[in-house]
């Protein structure tokens, strides 16, 4: 149909009104954006009229990574012990730490440190370093330098002269047990990671990764499967620790089985140690014993100037025990997850059975603890804290 000459001029006005109110609104919108922006640039100028202090920074930079976790409070506390070894406070401005010289302060203090070995020392670097990169994002218009220029170079500290994990004395090892201390009532869950690394000799991964599926039967004995099979989350170091090992009578008589009973879970593939192993964000928690770490500390435990003591020193532990209590070498190998050492023929251990095995690590005892596993299962008849931090 012909549209005649008064209804296009009809359409034509229309859509010029349209136009009109389009380009209005667009104009307002514009306008609103400018004074956005204005209102901003001037919140930036009052922002950084005044020179943020090193308390500023700091707190911005941790806002910025998250509080959430250990890590995180350790890594403000290391840095602010730093930034006060070299004579500077939070309430300072913080260009007096944003340049060359304190920076290089810094990272010498740390190289400096003897109590520390070289991989910590670069980890600490990194962190302080974190903080002077964050301070040129976060703040381009006062900080462009480039202050990490011509720091001191930190190495790793050779193999050979690292401390290697010393064995925890008798004495030592009934201070640890002590039913007195409150620490392991309030963390049964690293109660029972002790008990199965000196039971096992396995390492902290292996025990604290370990799944509810991973506690079988085997040929009517109960045994632990040690096994890589999470992606992530689950390491072994090598292929012979990827093992089953019998779960020796003793921690079925002071409640092991018992304590895995009453600890809530849904599916087997639940972690046994969830709330040590795993972080909140889901991942693998590499500080998992740290709060064994403080508690030895507290009770006199601490680190010999040859070697030093931390979870791995159950391992120790339990070889020497192994051999003291008469266990063949081939089965001590099977059991904490060793290459044999042994000859040909006796690294053939792999027709042992499980009886065998069993047989074997139920010779293991450890004589000077008899009096504290004999209070400690009465304490596991309890059921205290199971599994809650």
């Amino acid at each position: 149909m012909t549209l005649s000459i008064h209804e296009r001029e009809v359409q034509l006005t229309e859509r010029e009104n349209r136009i009109l109110e389009i380009e209005q609104t667009l104009c307002r919108q514009q306008q609103m954006l400018v004074k956005l922006v204005q209102k901003i640039y001037a919140y930036q100028n009052v922002k950084h009229r005044n020179t943020p202090t090193i308390d500023n920074v700091l707190e911005h930079f941790m806002t910025k990574i998250g509080r959430d976790t250990e890590e995180s409070r350790r890594k403000y506390r290391t840095i602010c012990r730093y930034i006060n070894a070299i004579g500077l406070t939070g309430r300072e401005k913080y260009s007096r730490l944003h340049n060359a010289q304190s920076m290089v302060q810094i990272v010498q203090s740390i190289t400096d440190r003897t109590d520390i070995l070289g991989d910590q020392k670069m980890r600490h670097v990194r962190w302080v370093t974190a903080l002077a990169k964050f301070a040129t994002l976060a703040y381009p218009d006062l900080y462009k330098t480039d202050v990490l220029t011509s720091l001191p170079s930190v190495k790793h500290t050779p193999k050979s002269a690292r401390r290697p994990h010393t064995p925890y004395s008798d004495e030592q090892l009934q201070r640890i047990f002590n039913p007195k201390w409150r620490f392991f009532r309030e963390y049964p869950d690293l109660f029972w990671g002790c008990m199965i690394a000196l039971f096992t000799g396995s390492r902290k991964n292996a025990v604290f990764t370990l799944q509810y599926k991973d506690i079988i039967q085997q040929d009517g004995i109960w045994c632990i499967n040690f096994i890589e099979d999470c992606p992530g989350i689950k390491k072994l170091k090598t292929e012979d620790s990827s093992r089953i090992v019998p779960m020796h009578s003793t921690l079925v008589k002071m409640g092991f089985l018992d304590y895995l009973r009453r600890k809530p879970h849904g599916a087997q593939t639940d972690f046994i140690f969830q709330n040590i192993c795993i972080t909140s964000h889901g991942t693998l928690d590499s500080h998992m014993t740290r709060k064994l770490f403080y508690f030895l500390e507290q009770i006199g435990v601490r680190n010999s100037d040859g070697g030093r003591y931390d979870f791995h020193s159950f391992r120790k532990n339990a070889n020497i025990a192994m051999e003291k209590c008469g266990i063949l070498r081939p089965y001590i190998d099977k059991i904490i997850g060793w290459q044999s050492r042994g000859s040909e023929g006796e690294r053939s251990y792999s027709n042992y059975t499980i009886k065998q095995i069993a047989e074997q690590l139920e010779l293991l005892n450890y004589d000077c603890l008899r009096t504290e596993f004999m209070q400690w299962k009465k304490i596991m008849q309890t059921n205290f804290n199971v599994g809650v931090y």
